[in-house]
C-alpha cells in the first residue's frame, strides 16, 4: 500500500515538474537545431533546473527509492514473507514505474554535449538494470532458483551504480558561476 502512495505522489511530482520544465513556444523557436535533428545543447534556467532536481531526487550515499524497493520484495520472497501472488503484483508495479522514464529518456533529444549525453546514457541503462533486477526476482518467484536472486541483486546494485555515475557526470560538467552573478 505504501508503494502505491509513493507511487500516485511521484507521479504527480513528476506531472507538475514536466509542466514548469516544458519550453515555451518562444524558447522552443529560438533553439537551434542541428541540420541532423539534434539539438544544439546550450545551459539554461530550465536545464538547470532539471539537472538540480535529478540531483536533489539522489542524494549521494543513498540508495534510489526502486532499487530500496526491489530490495524489500527480494528479502520478502527470501524470507518467504511475501506471496506468489504479490511478488508478482509488487513487480509489475516497479516495471510499470520504470517504463515511464524509460520512455522518456528514450524519447529525448540528441544534444550536442558528450558529458550530458553520457550521463544521459548512464541514468537509461540504471533504469534497464533495474527493470532487469525486477524481471530476475519475478523468474525466481516463478521457479525458486537462486540464480535469479543472485542476478537481481547484480542488476540492482548495477542500476544503482549506473546512477552515481550520471550523477557524478552531471555535477563535473556543471558549468562554473559567472563572476558577475556572485556578486
Amino acid at each position: 500500500m505504501h508503494y502505491e502512495e509513493w507511487k500516485k505522489r511521484r507521479r504527480q511530482e513528476a506531472e507538475a515538474e514536466d509542466a514548469h520544465l516544458e519550453p515555451s513556444a518562444e524558447a522552443a523557436a529560438a533553439a537551434p537545431t542541428a541540420p541532423d535533428g539534434s539539438e544544439d545543447f546550450q545551459w539554461n534556467e530550465d536545464r538547470d533546473r532539471a539537472i538540480q532536481d535529478l540531483l536533489e531526487t539522489t542524494v549521494p550515499g543513498t540508495m534510489p527509492a526502486v532499487h530500496l524497493q526491489i530490495q524489500m520484495i527480494r528479502h520478502g520472497l527470501i524470507e518467504k514473507n511475501i506471496a506468489k501472488e504479490r511478488a508478482h503484483q509488487l513487480l509489475g508495479e516497479v516495471e510499470a514505474y520504470l517504463n515511464d522514464p524509460i520512455h522518456k529518456e528514450e524519447s529525448k533529444y540528441v544534444i550536442d554535449h558528450p558529458e550530458v549525453s553520457k550521463a544521459r546514457d548512464e541514468k537509461l541503462k540504471a533504469l534497464y538494470a533495474w527493470r532487469e533486477s525486477a524481471g530476475s526476482l519475478r523468474e525466481y518467484a516463478n521457479e525458486d532458483r537462486q540464480v535469479f536472486l543472485e542476478v537481481a541483486a547484480y542488476a540492482a546494485d548495477q542500476g544503482s551504480a549506473f546512477l552515481a555515475t550520471a550523477r557524478r557526470l552531471l555535477l563535473q560538467c556543471e558549468p562554473e558561476p559567472d563572476d558577475e552573478e556572485d556578486q
